[in-house]
């Protein structure tokens, strides 16, 4: 079966604020729990793309983001809304790897393990980063004000789908984007 997803990030678009030195710091941006709970009442799957650089850094550990990550999780969940993952990259810019964003692989392996179709699928995120991920994916990318935004809706602003205030008006964008995105069906002439 292939679902429809929203790959959401976490820091800037979920939580604030963007830099921590404590996952415990984080708390969810207002409208974000009900943005989540309309996505998935619409039929979304939610997996979390984050780049967590201060655990190769040394800041904190993967296990305590882990760890904050199920409690989000089960916050969520309280209130009917939920996400999937995360999927991690923990690695510093200085790190060559292949996790971090824009790079498609987190999402190409949330896509494989959710049995996702990519090309019905929407990236929502508050860098140019994460809009190029979108793309790279075949996904319609969408930007939030929040976050890191203003650095980087100036310039690439217009490589998005859609920009939003926050992730709650990106969520009710997107439901109403996807509902008259459906293709109409083709009807084969009468022989």
């Amino acid at each position: 079966m292939s679902h429809s997803a929203i790959f959401l990030d976490l820091n800037g678009t979920l939580v604030m604020p963007v830099q921590v030195s404590s996952p415990r710091e984080y708390h969810l941006i207002e409208g974000s729990v009900e943005a989540v709970s309309l996505l998935n009442q619409a039929g979304f799957l939610c997996p979390v793309v984050t780049v967590q650089s201060r655990i190769e850094k040394g800041i904190y550990s993967e296990q305590s983001f882990l760890n904050w990550f199920r409690q989000l999780q089960d916050q969520l969940k309280a209130s009917n809304a939920t996400i999937l993952g995360p999927y991690l990259c923990p690695h510093s810019s200085k790190t060559m790897c292949n996790c971090r964003k824009p790079q498609p692989t987190l999402y190409m392996q949330a896509a494989q393990e959710c049995g996702i179709n990519c090309k019905r699928s929407y990236v929502v995120g508050d860098t140019a980063n994460d809009i190029r991920a979108g793309k790279a994916i075949g996904a319609k990318p969408c930007f939030v004000r929040t976050g890191w935004a203003a650095r980087d809706i100036a310039q690439f602003g217009h490589e998005a789908a859609f920009i939003g205030d926050d992730i709650l008006q990106v969520a009710q964008w997107i439901v109403h984007d996807a509902a008259n995105s459906i293709a109409s069906p083709v009807l084969l002439p009468e022989r």
